[in-house]
């Protein structure tokens, strides 16, 4: 079960799709209230690097591809930029990019939202909020940042009909499923247009290379690159915990150069270095995040 999240041009729409017979909804409940911003505000912080908001999904039975390379569906960031996953090709073989786009928001309008967190749970004491009856459903989690403090809350399959909750994880999992819905739809919840129309241009890139294991003669031939960069992708970087695997971090000249091919290469293309034929994955960096992960 994934959740895509499509960018509309006059906000955020959330779909999800289920192979366990369980259907999903993340539309905001205009039953539960949101809270207001206190007299005052929310102390938040102001920079661009420095996260407000993450809402992000991951889990279940997913490809090691997926665990790689995900990213959160919304973040939210002092200075008002949020980064958005865009529409996703269904073509296959998918593009290599990722679609981040980003938009911004004013801070009275992040005050809003840091708001209608607080309705929602988001301050309170780090919590996990478990459901049965669905197999093999993401998690989703949010992480929210105040007066220097971050609180993370988390639900399973939250959205999904079909799921069993009771007490007060029922009522728990009902506002964060609204809060969600608000976020997925953040032109509907701030009452204006917001289009996230930009590109979200990451300055550093978590590139995993690996032996391909495609053989030359595949069908459908597969699309062949050179290696752009001036290291030996079979022994660069860090390795990581998947034998065989390993991640470079891309920036400056090194990342350019790599964008350059990365824009039309797709996850089944071929990347040669030498006699080696290597198999990449990219994960473009958040403006709060560094270097590789073991993964």
């Amino acid at each position: 079960m994934r959740k895509l999240i499509s960018i509309l041009a006059v906000g955020l729409a959330a779909t999800a799709c289920s192979t366990a017979g369980a259907t999903g909804s993340a539309a905001p409940d205009p039953s539960v209230p949101l809270a207001t911003a206190p007299a005052g505000g929310y102390n938040v912080a102001t920079g661009s690097s420095q996260p407000v908001l993450k809402i992000e999904s991951g889990g279940g039975l997913v490809p090691i591809s997926f665990l790689l390379t995900h990213t959160p569906e919304f973040a939210l960031y002092g200075d008002g930029r949020i980064i958005v996953t865009g529409p996703v090709d269904s073509s296959y073989p998918s593009p290599l990019l990722p679609n981040l786009r980003q938009m911004n928001v004013t801070p009275e309008e992040t005050q809003r939202i840091v708001a209608a967190a607080d309705g929602a749970g988001l301050l309170g004491p780090d919590a996990r909020f478990d459901a049965s009856n669905i197999f093999d459903a993401g998690t989703t989690t949010f992480t929210t940042t105040v007066a220097g403090k971050t609180h993370t809350i988390s639900a399973y399959a939250l959205g999904y009909v079909g799921v069993t909750a009771e007490g007060v994880a029922e009522e728990v999992r009902k506002k964060l499923s609204a809060f969600e819905g608000q976020m997925m739809n953040l032109g509907a919840f701030l009452g204006r247009e917001v289009a996230a129309t930009q590109t979200y241009d990451a300055t550093a890139m978590r590139v995993f290379t690996s032996v391909s294991d495609l053989p030359q003669a595949a069908s459908p031939t597969p699309q062949v690159v050179a290696w752009p960069l001036s290291i030996d992708p079979a022994t660069a970087g860090d390795v990581t915990t998947r034998p065989n695997m390993r991640c470079v971090l891309a920036t400056g000249p090194d990342l350019a150069a790599l964008l350059t091919a990365a824009r039309t290469a797709t996850v089944t293309t071929v990347w040669t270095y030498g006699t080696g034929r290597y198999s990449v994955m990219l994960r473009p960096l958040y403006p709060d995040e560094t270097g590789c992960r073991a993964a």
